[in-house]
């Protein structure tokens, strides 16, 4: 008996489920939806921005880093200069003799600007990067901008 009422227990629970699922309706209009739709796209767009502007703000860090190892290695390749020509100048005058010295210090040099030189094509690569962020960033506001759906709640 108790069987039999655990039974149709079962079944009785199992058609109003049925029947409650095949009775769904949308309480949400098409337009109400579209108009979600329309926001969760510039939410997106705003979260798009806000990365690129991070990324930004990013490269700009790392060109000020490079603006301050610029300045370091140009301060280096001028001292490796300047003690060059300082031997070079007494090899001529004959008070020095040691030729491994002088031309150690003029691969000193040498080695000196064209690390300065990758220095500055590698801080005009970054200030490129940094320019295209911007221009990304300009278009992403400017979507933005044509992109505000106003949201109008129905009773």
């Amino acid at each position: 008996m108790k069987i039999m009422k655990a039974f149709l227990t079962l079944l009785f629970c199992t058609g109003v489920l049925t029947v409650s699922a095949q009775n769904y309706v949308s309480r949400v209009s098409p337009d109400s939806v579209s108009i979600l739709k329309s926001r969760v796209d510039a939410l997106k767009s705003a979260i798009k921005l806000n990365q690129l502007k991070l990324n930004e703000a990013d490269h700009e860090a790392d060109i000020e880093k490079q603006k301050a190892k610029i300045i370091e290695l140009n301060g280096s390749e001028k001292a490796a200069a300047k003690e060059s020509s300082r031997m070079s100048d007494a090899l001529q005058a004959g008070t020095e003799t040691d030729l491994k010295k002088v031309e150690k210090l003029s691969k000193k040099a040498t080695s000196s600007a064209k690390d300065l030189k990758n220095a500055l094509d590698k801080l005009r690569k970054q200030i490129d990067n940094v320019e295209q962020i911007r221009t990304e960033i300009q278009d992403e506001e400017r979507k933005l901008a044509n992109h505000s759906p106003s949201i109008i709640y129905k009773n």
